[in-house]
């Protein structure tokens, strides 16, 4: 590095693109319906499996929108903090 060499305004492994802030809402948005239709997929599946239709399916679609709700509030925890650092 030459000395006087002005150094840029980053933090040390930390990538800035062009399209990280779309891509964090992008990835959030892809994976809160994807939680409760992997649930729903699953449920069904084993309500085949065993005859107990719909049971199974209905438990795991409420486990499912339960565990996309809560990591929704995980991602506004998150990202509810200073903008700047995000």
């Amino acid at each position: 590095m030459r000395p006087g060499a002005k150094q840029p305004d980053k933090k040390p492994g930390k990538i800035h693109l062009p399209f990280a802030g779309i891509a964090k809402y992008l990835a959030i948005g892809l994976e809160i319906p994807s939680t409760i239709i992997g649930a729903l997929v699953v449920g069904y599946v084993v309500d085949l499996q065993f005859g107990t239709s719909p049971w199974f399916t209905v438990a795991a679609s409420v486990l499912g929108f339960v565990g996309a709700v809560y990591r929704l509030t995980q991602y506004l925890k998150h990202f509810g903090g200073n903008d700047n650092e995000s």
